[in-house]
């Protein structure tokens, strides 16, 4: 009896797609991107997966991801944090090349960038700001993912986000165009 239920918690963590977590994800957030990554995998059969590491001796994250890679199986896709020496880094199988924008999703910039902006932004609970670039970041790629595969994910949360800042960002911007146009117009035709 102890066996089988010590091979079923061991089946339990096996199939997590958070393969390392040093306290960093509380387990809501880690039972939503076990959600999505479940959902992706059984769709598509890409297996993405979220490393988040708080050591501070671990400093080459090329050679951390190496390591943790070399025991996926293909199609697989790697988000990696090491909060330790502030790295931050997504590798993937040969086979997903061209099936998402790693430059997007961590771009510093704001309105593209999906983990960087929320990590950098000056908020009072740091840990928070890395849980939500991390849940974020793992949505973005999700998201592409299906996209390229041309299905629709049940569970996706970053569709949502990404209209919404969308739509605001473009009220925002046309409103600064028609002000400028309204200061031309009364300053230099209108006289």
């Amino acid at each position: 009896m102890a066996l089988l239920l010590s091979l079923l918690s061991f089946s339990a963590v096996e199939a997590s797609f958070v393969i390392k977590n040093d306290d960093i994800l509380p387990q809501k957030t880690v039972s939503k991107i076990d959600e999505m990554g479940e959902e992706l995998k059984a769709k598509t059969g890409v297996g993405v997966y979220l490393a988040a590491v708080n050591d501070k001796n671990e400093t080459s994250i090329k050679v951390f991801e190496e390591k943790l890679s070399a025991k996926l199986k293909k199609p697989y896709i790697l988000l990696t944090i090491l909060l330790g020496s502030k790295k931050v880094d997504i590798v993937n199988s040969s086979d997903m090349e061209g099936k998402f924008d790693k430059e997007q999703i961590l771009s510093p910039l704001p309105w593209s960038g999906s983990i960087l902006p929320l990590i950098t932004s000056r908020s009072k609970d740091f840990k928070a700001a890395v849980e939500a670039a991390l849940l974020n970041g793992y949505a973005d790629i999700v998201d592409q993912i299906a996209s390229s595969y041309n299905v629709s994910l049940d569970s996706s949360i970053g569709s949502q986000n990404k209209t919404t800042y969308n739509i605001i960002k473009f009220i925002f911007y046309g409103t600064i165009i028609l002000i400028f146009f309204n200061f031309l117009y009364y300053r230099f035709f209108k006289k």
